[in-house]
């Protein structure tokens, strides 16, 4: 009995602490995008617009996605996030590297990570 309960919580920790670093990151690279966005442009107007951006797809898409969700294969839910989320970091990362960032790939990395960047599920 000990083993089968055992089992459980190893399992269940794993994924926890997987999940709380991919969160640590996650937010780790929205505060640089939005210090990027702050000492690239400098401008109130775009850190609202990035905000809103960042916040219009939870909220509009939120409560039903989230009903949506409860009833699908958690661990599918998640490794088909990851597997979306990690190109669109990629190719932030690339941008940034190749010098050719501009403030509409946050606005479209935002728009579809539905979290700001590299949302974490």
């Amino acid at each position: 009995m000990d083993t089968v309960a055992g089992h459980w919580k190893a399992r269940f920790f794993t994924i926890w602490t997987g999940q709380q670093l991919s969160i640590v990151g996650s937010r780790a690279a929205q505060f640089a995008l939005v210090w990027w966005l702050t000492t690239t442009t400098g401008s109130a107007t775009v850190l609202a617009s990035a905000s809103l951006v960042a916040l219009v797809p939870q909220i509009v898409l939120g409560p039903f996605v989230g009903a949506l969700i409860d009833r699908w294969n958690r661990r599918l839910v998640m490794i088909v996030a990851d597997s979306f989320i990690a190109p669109v970091s990629l190719s932030l990362a690339q941008t940034f590297r190749t010098g050719v960032m501009q403030v509409w790939r946050v606005y479209v990395a935002w728009i579809a990570t539905a979290d700001g960047p590299f949302a974490a599920t």
